[in-house]
């Protein structure tokens, strides 16, 4: 236990600093500072102490009860306390966290959540040792374990989903964000009972993970352009009515999902420009972008269901590298400017 007396003598001594200060002006201020700082301190080194105390007590009654997964569990957690501060042992807490999803994994139990929290667990241990891959594996495996031990619609799986999507978003947004929309999407359809009420105040959580998330997308394709088919030759489409390869290829089909019906009947836009891998523009008539339409189609069988089937001359998009593409759009200039 924390000292009492130390703590109210050091609480005294700040006091009379304070006074002094009314009395010899702001030097006595950073003395007042820097006594306050030794108390908290004191106070922190009672709490690791006693956290470490904690820790080894826990770590022992998981030892004498090695097929008890809950202890192992909070044997696990004890080496991660926040109190611990700099004195947290994330190799020791790994031992007993592995532990406990051993004993989870080969006793499985309806209710128990004792595997959710384990991975819950090793993600954290994870995410402090640095090694934010193996986090994010364990985060998204606690999310998935809560989803079959309490159920798609639990609070606890939603708000978890909700929670470490967030955290998944840095390494993996794309993982990050499917679990924040799930979390959202399940949540609206859940029985009142078991609804996370306020939910709605996560708006801004889900908006700011679209962002990451296009973010991420833009760079994935930033070099990238579809292409069609025409006679068996390919070619690269370098402009459409309202986008061009100025611009990453991600949301270049949102200004014309976006327009009204009234603005789609006035609508004009620029002229589509294609260009084949000798790097010769042509623009395609009316007729032509009829008969030239980016179509895409394919079929899954459960006989085959490793490959999806497509039909060829169907469009698709080409991952350039930076040098081809910037040579690329540096002759789309060229030809605009002399167009």
């Amino acid at each position: 236990m924390k000292n009492p007396i130390k703590r109210e003598q050091s609480k005294l001594v700040c006091y009379a600093e304070r006074k002094n200060f009314r009395l010899n002006g702001k030097r006595i201020l950073t003395i007042v500072a820097l006594m306050c700082a030794v108390t908290f301190q004191m106070d922190a080194q009672d709490n690791v102490e006693q956290a470490l105390k904690q820790a080894e007590q826990k770590v022992k009654l998981a030892d004498k009860n090695p097929k008890n997964g809950k202890m192992q569990y909070e044997a696990a957690m004890a080496f991660i306390n926040n109190e611990l501060g700099e004195q947290k042992d994330f190799d020791r807490a790994l031992t007993y966290a592995n532990r406990a999803l051993k004993i989870a994994r080969e006793h499985p139990a309806p209710q128990d959540t004792l595997q959710g929290l384990t991975c819950m667990g090793l993600g954290m241990i994870y995410m402090g040792k640095g090694e934010y891959e193996n986090a994010t594996d364990f985060m998204e495996m606690a999310m998935d374990a809560f989803e079959v031990e309490l159920g798609r619609n639990d609070p606890v799986t939603n708000g978890t989903k909700l929670a470490y999507g967030v955290m998944m978003m840095g390494p993996q947004p794309v993982r990050g964000f499917t679990k924040i929309q799930e979390a959202m999407f399940d949540n609206s359809f859940a029985p009142k009972d078991k609804r996370i009420e306020n939910m709605e105040e996560a708006n801004i959580v889900l908006e700011t993970a679209l962002e990451l998330l296009i973010a991420d997308q833009t760079k994935r394709f930033r070099y990238a352009l579809p292409f069609i088919t025409i006679d068996g030759k390919r070619y690269f489409i370098v402009q459409t009515a309202d986008w061009n390869m100025e611009r990453p290829l991600v949301g270049w089909q949102v200004q014309s999902l976006l327009r009204s019906d009234e603005e789609h009947e006035t609508f004009k836009g620029d002229e589509t420009i294609i260009c084949d891998d000798n790097l010769q523009f042509t623009v395609l008539s009316d007729e032509e972008k009829e008969k030239r339409q980016m179509t895409f189609n394919f079929r899954h069988r459960i006989l085959n269901p490793r490959h999806l089937e497509s039909d060829e001359g169907d469009a698709r998009i080409w991952f350039l590298t930076p040098a081809a593409y910037n040579n690329l759009l540096a002759k789309y200039r060229d030809y605009k400017k002399n167009k």
